[in-house]
């Protein structure tokens, strides 16, 4: 792990640490994120050695699985480090090579040099470069080879990013009230604001409710915060809707679901 992160993943968060290096070279495995980027059939070739683990012919189920894998290699290491430490690795495809295993996972990702601090900076300097540069161009190709609508995959970013600003709140806490504004505000920037560098934010997506089933946590208005978007997870063998799915058929033939926000 970079000795930078070390503090942050302790514990049972460890793994989520460990999937970023940084090295005077790539290893000679790994693939340029840019080449991934560029070269269509990279991608495709990932995805299906994916869907044929599963299965599976319809690739969009398969496309969300592995976006979701993708993102939890190389999304916490980064929000980590631009949140709590208020650090920018480098996230740009042409600076990030990736890891993957012959069936298509997601192993690691690598960087040769350890990017700048920028104590000062705001949301927007210190994650630009990882949402436009790197997620916006992935999604629109991944979309493109697997049929995967764009908003599934930022649909699955902001629960990443949900996970980790809550996992990065509860860090802070011990820290003193000024650091988990400080997580808060990143969190509105960056899921909240309908606009991201002046442009639409795709982060930014209405949020779902339910009545709550018997034994489910609720928020303060007594609701169930459900996904905004379906994950298609129940399109892969064996899988069912998950708990905060919005398309589960019990809770629409319940009717227990409720106008977005």
């Amino acid at each position: 792990m970079i000795p930078l992160l070390e503090p942050i993943f302790q514990g049972e968060m460890r793994s989520y640490g460990e999937s970023l290096s940084c090295a005077a070279q790539f290893p000679s495995s790994a693939l340029p994120v840019a080449l991934l980027l560029s070269e269509p059939e990279l991608l495709t070739r990932q995805l299906r050695a994916s869907a044929a683990i599963f299965g599976l012919q319809d690739l969009r189920p398969v496309a969300s699985d592995w976006s979701n894998r993708y993102l939890g290699a190389l999304l916490p290491p980064l929000v980590a480090a631009a949140t709590l430490l208020r650090h920018r690795f480098p996230a740009a495809p042409d600076q990030m090579a990736v890891s993957l295993a012959p069936h298509g996972a997601v192993a690691g990702f690598h960087i040769l040099a350890l990017g700048k601090s920028l104590p000062e900076a705001d949301a927007e300097e210190r994650y630009d470069a990882l949402l436009r540069s790197h997620l916006t161009p992935l999604f629109a190709q991944l979309s493109r080879q697997s049929g995967l609508t764009q908003k599934v995959m930022w649909g699955n970013a902001v629960r990443w990013l949900n996970f980790l600003f809550d996992a990065a709140q509860r860090l802070a806490a011990a820290h003193g009230e000024q650091h988990v504004a400080a997580v808060a505000a990143d969190r509105a920037q960056l899921i909240d604001g309908a606009l991201w560098a002046g442009e639409e934010n795709p982060l930014c997506m209405r949020r779902r409710r339910a009545t709550p089933k018997p034994g489910e946590k609720t928020e303060a208005d007594g609701l169930v915060a459900l996904h905004s978007q379906c994950c298609l997870y129940h399109l892969l063998p064996g899988q069912s809707y998950c708990g905060a799915c919005p398309l589960d058929p019990i809770r629409v033939r319940s009717k227990e679901l409720i106008a977005a926000d």
